[in-house]
């Protein structure tokens, strides 16, 4: 069976897809398990251009027969015309630090009432496989930006304190501490969670 890779030399990210693939009963490897560490420059304008990138720049450097899984992943806020959108760390032009990147939005959204503050998570991810096309699966999170931001922080996730998923009537934080099996008896899917459901059938022809 051919090994899936994630695309990533960042180990808590790592961990995080690892656990939600487990939950499908999918085994993925990590870059590191093939003593690759690179740094993709992220050049793309649209969370589709930098999956592919990502994906098909492990892809080169890794000389196996793999499957290389990447995402990207932006929050697009209705009242901001999409903004953030994929440039979330350097929304000013350079890179922000997280209780930056919270006033910012909020500063931002001052003026708008709770109904119009609608925004929502999208994760592209691109497979790849050599000498087969790279191929783009997503999944949508709805919601809206609070007006308090809660006390949680999480380091490199600005929005965690920000963003109320309404379809699940809980702050996305809330969902990130939830295991597998609280999520799947609450029927709860991420962005991240739903992007990668989409892609289970592929992956599954890939690897037969």
């Amino acid at each position: 069976m051919t090994n899936i890779v994630y695309a990533t030399t960042n180990p808590g990210k790592f961990t995080e897809v690892q656990k939600l693939f487990a939950g499908h009963n999918i085994n993925i490897k990590s870059a590191a398990d093939y003593k690759v560490d690179i740094d993709v420059p992220e050049t793309g304008t649209t969370l589709e251009e930098n999956a592919i990138l990502k994906a098909e720049a492990y892809l080169a450097a890794i000389k196996d027969d793999v499957i290389i899984v990447s995402d990207d992943t932006g929050l697009e806020i209705d009242a901001l015309g999409g903004e953030p959108g994929i440039k979330v760390r350097r929304w000013k032009g350079y890179k922000m630090t997280d209780d930056e990147i919270i006033s910012y939005a909020l500063e931002r959204l001052k003026d708008v009432p709770e109904s119009k503050r609608t925004a929502h998570f999208r994760t592209v991810i691109a497979v790849a496989k050599k000498g087969i096309p790279t191929k783009l699966f997503s999944g949508i999170l709805p919601g809206r930006i609070v007006t308090e931001p809660h006390l949680y922080r999480e380091e490199g996730l600005p929005f965690q304190p920000l963003f109320f998923a309404t379809e699940y009537g809980i702050m996305i934080y809330q969902i990130h501490q939830m295991s597998n099996l609280e999520k799947f008896a609450k029927h709860i899917e991420t962005h991240r969670e739903r992007a990668v459901t989409s892609a289970l059938s592929y992956l599954a022809t890939l690897m037969s």
